[in-house]
């Protein structure tokens, strides 16, 4: 008895459909989790970098209720290291960079919901920054 390719397809379409399943999947999975950089901005004396990060498309199902979900990274540029990461925020209408870089506070605020606390100072014998420098 010989099957026909129709016979066959007929009788495993389910399996068909599970392997295009598995390969649409294999193939998006990466790009699901992977965060879209934004860009980045340097402290006034350029010891830190905050670096801005879109989230993942599989982020953005999880927080949908935000118009859009981001996260900021914090790190010392040398050596090259981090020393923070934020927790997904809404950065619609958010996103202001403050350097809080003296000696009594330093921290560094990212809009109303991101705030860096006991960072390391820049330099211990540095000039105040000005209103300029904390808030570009």
């Amino acid at each position: 008895m010989q099957r026909t390719i129709r016979q066959l397809f007929s009788k495993n379409r389910h399996w068909i459909f599970f392997l295009s399943a598995a390969a649409a999947l294999a193939v998006w999975l990466p790009y699901g989790l992977k965060p879209e950089f934004r860009g980045s901005y340097e402290s006034p004396r350029g010891v830190y970098r905050v670096e801005y990060y879109t989230a993942s498309p599989l982020q953005w199902i999880l927080n949908h209720h935000m118009k859009i979900p981001s996260f900021v990274r914090l790190y010392r540029n040398n050596p090259n290291e981090m020393i923070a990461e934020s927790e997904i925020v809404d950065m619609w209408l958010n996103g202001e960079l403050y350097w809080y870089l003296e000696p009594s506070i330093n921290s560094v605020r990212v809009g109303n919901d991101i705030f860096f606390e006991n960072i390391p100072p820049e330099c211990t014998d540095c000039p105040p920054l000005t209103d300029k420098e904390i808030m570009p």
